[in-house]
């Protein structure tokens, strides 16, 4: 600052002597006396006006002057006094201050920065225009003789430090350039704008792109010659302005920094936390009051956030079923993207998909990522194949298929070879009938020893070999059968999205952005989906819980969804499809430009590596759970371990499992089964007996 006030004082000194000089010359030259004189220096054009005509006073003729060619000291003494007095009135002058003070912004501010220097035409003659761009700062100037220059201009800038300087005299054009062509504006640049009172400087501060910028700096005009007063913005504050300083006497009272980082303490400011309760990410505990008190894995990033930064956060829940948004006709969205889109929230959380899908990134920005999700399809369990079966389990269809042909071919086989074995040899058939063929390798195949023996060789060998292949069925049979008896088997489960679509059962999901995700899908079969999705707003649990369809949603929110409902019951009643489509990253919503977003994603990218992510989605998801089987179980507390309650209340070892009727309830069906076969053959007989006894009988009486 000393040396710019030493170039100024030499500036205006030489000034005044060269004038000096002239007007002498003149003196000794002109007979006529010039009233006119106009000194240019580097802050502003000072003219001094005529002396006004007195009344009565008689006109001074001009007396010639003696020709001098050198000033005298008492000519030099008086200029220097001159020179003295002018920069006195220049030093006090407002627009010499204000050219002192820009200057110094920009050298001890903005050194290195590129800048744009946006002014109204009535600056383009003032020496103020001259002082900056003297600087070495690269300039772009843009004359605000209408707003369109102010669109036009290059908002990029392609440096990493980047300055705007505003120079208003009517400042409504700016003001409506400030809620406006939200893209035309530096967010994260530096601003200082002059020209502005205090309570339109709170205006710009209001406005679409002032509140979201995080470095305003307003120079306003006090009523003290030469002094101006230095305004910061505050984010996120009820006080938009804060005064910081003051322009003096060539200087700042006191020395302050006009550009200091905002975000890293927020001085306990309240921000909006858009969201709806999407487990594990948010979970609502609602006390009687209607308050959320939310908690899990998001929640926790957003209260890390709030720690790292020192504000609270202020969790307000998206009206009833508009979930994540929807795109209406008019262009706007419902949600969480319109709430941010709006303002009405600062930041936003529920499993949010960074993706600029249907136009999402005009509206809301993200964090950097802290999850990698895909999306997922819950299913009901269906019911196990009825335990009566249990003694079919152990052979595939295709086993008892082979054994029923092996019956039916052996028994005649064995039946014809003892015939006509013992025939050759001259003996009588152990086996009389084809019947008793068929209960004889009945007989091996259930390993019974029989009371006839084969009387031939042929018959001897042909009773080794199937009795040998009859002892391998029946050991492999029996141990699959205790296996079989102790286990629920479940039915052909849909795995794919193809045997999804082949079931033609119906799929949900929160909002319609699966939908979306389904109609621009490449693949055919989520295309196909596409015709069986239904859009829900709210409980897609008791669809599943009831089989009506498939809930796709993300693999956090699959995984809790299908331990908590499990936790409910003994067995489990919904699972996983095992294919899974639809990779996205998970991040953070903001406000688009929001100045929040770079310590943002310094807090989130911490706490990725620390693995507290990880750590707060599984802790929550233990959470539920353990309260959803607590209160399943009427509050009495779920047992751990191996062990487990029986009917009476004493401690069984689960890995032991008795066998019980249901076990094997289908000994008993196919014992109740040859009952009434037997019944039935033996009332077949019944009337057989009868009928040949009738027909004796009147075969006897016609004799007769």
């Amino acid at each position: 600052m000393k040396s710019w006030t030493n170039k100024l004082m030499l500036t205006v000194i030489l000034s005044c002597a060269a004038e000096s000089l002239n007007a002498h010359a003149q003196i000794t030259n002109t007979p006529t006396p010039t009233h006119a004189h106009i000194i240019n220096t580097p802050t502003r054009t000072h003219t001094h006006p005529p002396r006004p005509y007195q009344p009565g006073t008689p006109a001074v003729p001009t007396q010639p002057q003696t020709p001098a060619t050198k000033p005298t000291a008492r000519r030099l003494r008086t200029a220097a006094l001159r020179a003295s007095e002018l920069l006195r009135k220049m030093l006090d002058d407002d627009s010499a201050q204000l050219a002192l003070l820009l200057r110094e912004v920009l050298r001890t501010e903005l050194s290195g920065c590129s800048l744009l220097l946006a002014m109204d035409p009535t600056y383009l003659s003032s020496p103020i225009l001259t002082h900056i761009l003297t600087l070495p700062n690269p300039t772009q100037v843009v004359v605000m003789d209408d707003s369109d220059n102010l669109i036009r201009a290059d908002w990029g800038g392609g440096s990493l430090c980047r300055g705007h300087l505003f120079l208003l005299s009517y400042p409504q054009t700016f003001l409506t350039f400030a809620n406006t062509h939200l893209r035309q504006w530096e967010y994260y640049g530096k601003h200082v704008i002059v020209g502005l009172s205090e309570g339109e400087l709170e205006a710009l501060t209001r406005t679409k792109k002032g509140r979201k910028t995080q470095h305003i700096v307003g120079i306003v005009k006090t009523d003290t010659p030469g002094e101006w007063t230095i305004y910061i913005n505050q984010l996120y504050s009820n006080q938009q302005l804060r005064e910081v300083s003051r322009w003096r006497q060539s200087g700042f009272t006191p020395q302050a920094i006009l550009f200091p980082d905002k975000i890293s303490n927020l001085q306990g400011a309240t921000l909006n936390v858009v969201t709806f309760e999407f487990p594990p990410g948010t979970i609502f505990r609602r006390d009687v009051n209607g308050g959320l008190n939310p908690y899990g894995g998001d929640v926790e990033l957003i209260r890390a956030f709030a720690r790292a930064s020192n504000f609270t956060p202020n969790f307000i829940e998206v009206p009833p079923g508009e979930v994540w948004g929807e795109r209406l006709d008019n262009g706007t969205w419902t949600g969480i993207i319109g709430m941010l889109g709006r303002g009405t929230g600062d930041l936003g959380i529920a499993n949010i998909f960074i993706t600029s899908l249907m136009g999402r990134r005009d509206h809301q920005h993200f964090s950097s990522p802290y999850h990698r999700s895909v999306n997922c399809v819950i299913l009901r369990v269906p019911p196990p194949v009825p335990r009566w079966m249990a003694p079919l389990w152990p052979f595939r269809y295709d086993t008892w298929i082979a054994l029923v042909l092996t019956l039916l071919i052996t028994g005649p086989l064995l039946y014809y070879l003892a015939i006509y074995s013992a025939k050759n040899l001259g003996e009588k058939s152990y086996l009389p009938t084809l019947s008793s063929g068929y209960l004889h390798v009945a007989g091996m195949h259930l390993q019974q020893s029989m009371s006839v023996q084969a009387n031939t060789n042929s018959s001897r060998v042909a009773m080794i070999l199937v009795g040998l292949g009859a002892m391998v069925l029946g050991v492999a049979y029996s141990c699959n059968l205790t296996a079989f008896l102790t286990i629920t088997r479940q039915p052909r489960t849909i795995d794919t999205f193809r045997d999804l679509q082949a079931s033609g059962l119906t799929v949900i999901g929160l909002g319609p952005i699966f939908g979306n995700l389904m109609k621009q899908s490449e693949n055919k079969y989520l295309r196909e989906l596409y015709h069986q999705f239904i859009p829900l707003q709210a409980n897609p649990e008791k669809w599943v819980r009831e089989g009506r369809a498939g809930y796709i949603t993300s693999d956090h929110n699959s995984l809790y969804t299908v331990e908590t409902m499990n936790a409910e019951h003994h067995t489990p009643i919904v699972r996983t499809m095992k294919e899974c489509t639809w990779p996205f990253s998970v991040g953070v919503g903001i406000q688009s430009m929001s100045p929040l977003k770079a310590r943002l994603d310094r807090v989130v990218d911490r706490t990725v590596e620390a693995g507290l992510v990880h750590h707060w989605f599984r802790e929550a998801i233990r959470i539920a759970a353990a309260e959803r089987r607590q209160l399943s179980s009427g509050g009495r507390g779920a047992g751990g371990g191996e062990e487990g309650v029986d009917d009476e209340g004493e401690a069984v070892d689960t890995r032991v499992v008795p066998l019980n009727t249901d076990h094997v309830q289908g000994i008993f069906y196919i014992l109740g089964l040859s009952y009434l076969a037997t019944a039935l053959i033996f009332l077949a007989e019944l009337a057989i007996f009868h009928h040949r006894r009738a027909k004796d009988l009147s075969a006897s009486t016609s004799a007769g």
